[in-house]
């Protein structure tokens, strides 16, 4: 009987260790994401942009929310259907009412989303993916923002006033790992109006929340303790962690006096990864 056993055992790891037919996939979380195709915009149905590549990818961002559909209404009605996307995290109902209780029932769902006296903000959430619709019972005028969590790359096109006559690219670099992976490139944008824009391509970092781009004075700062010795300044939270991304640098800031990007998380003050900027010839 041991010696059956100990067969079985060998057997079971080989199978599992090579995967054979997907039994260790069928078993355990693939180490590797199967994969997929990103997102195209921040609002979904959004249509490719001509150059802004969609390849299908295994890697995975900190989840974040896409707008799917904005509606409105007065009273009680039921809404035009929407989809929520197949692999989607979660999706939420997010707005507001004038008077009244607001109640908002899914199909896909027994418990309402949403039932809330309308003072403030009305929040809800759901699970499921597909074909959504939804009944509103409220006793006056509302408006309901619907969003789904994704946790894909984000491929954006470049923005226009990064393409428009007189803006120009004036710096770029690599990230390189701090006391986390990252890879890709960031490219800092001078606009025609002489606001600032950045971009990052092809860009990954660790997922985790809170996280925030910021401009140091370090050339090319090592470790956390680097990056806290120099000035800094605030550029964007990270709401996605993964793709092609635009972000506009707040108005005032002047990435021509700092020398390097970096990804920072606040509440662990850690350095997650930085790029070295030079500038563009």
């Amino acid at each position: 009987m041991l010696g059956w056993l100990a067969v079985l055992a060998v057997t079971f790891t080989a199978v599992v260790g090579t995967n054979v037919a997907g039994v260790r996939d069928h078993f355990f979380e693939p180490a590797t994401p199967a994969a997929t195709p990103p997102a195209l915009g921040r609002v979904a149905g959004d249509a490719p942009a001509s150059g802004v590549a969609a390849a299908r990818t295994s890697l995975r961002s900190y989840p974040w929310w896409q707008e799917v559909k904005t509606l409105q209404g007065v009273g009680t009605m039921t809404v035009p259907a929407f989809t929520i996307a197949e692999g989607a995290v979660q999706w939420r109902v997010k707005g507001t009412c004038q008077s009244g209780p607001i109640v908002v029932h899914s199909s896909s769902q027994a418990r309402p989303v949403v039932d809330s006296l309308c003072s403030g903000e009305v929040t809800g959430y759901g699970s499921r993916s597909g074909s959504i619709s939804l009944q509103v019972t409220a006793d006056g005028p509302w408006k309901l923002t619907v969003a789904q969590q994704l946790d894909t790359p984000l491929v954006e096109p470049l923005l226009p006033a990064m393409t428009a006559a007189g803006s120009k690219a004036i710096a770029s670099g690599s990230f390189y790992n701090i006391d986390k992976s990252a890879t890709g490139r960031v490219t800092v944008y001078e606009q025609a109006n002489g606001r600032y824009s950045l971009r990052l391509d092809d860009f990954f970092v660790s997922p985790n929340a809170d996280l925030q781009l910021r401009f140091s004075t370090l050339e090319a700062p090592r470790s956390s303790r680097d990056y806290l010795s120099a000035k800094s300044e605030f550029i964007v939270v990270m709401d996605v962690t993964a793709g092609s991304l635009n972000f506009t640098i707040p108005a005032g800031g002047d990435p021509t006096l700092y020398k390097s990007v970096v990804v920072w998380r606040g509440p662990a003050k850690s350095a997650y990864a930085a790029a070295s900027l030079r500038p563009v010839r």
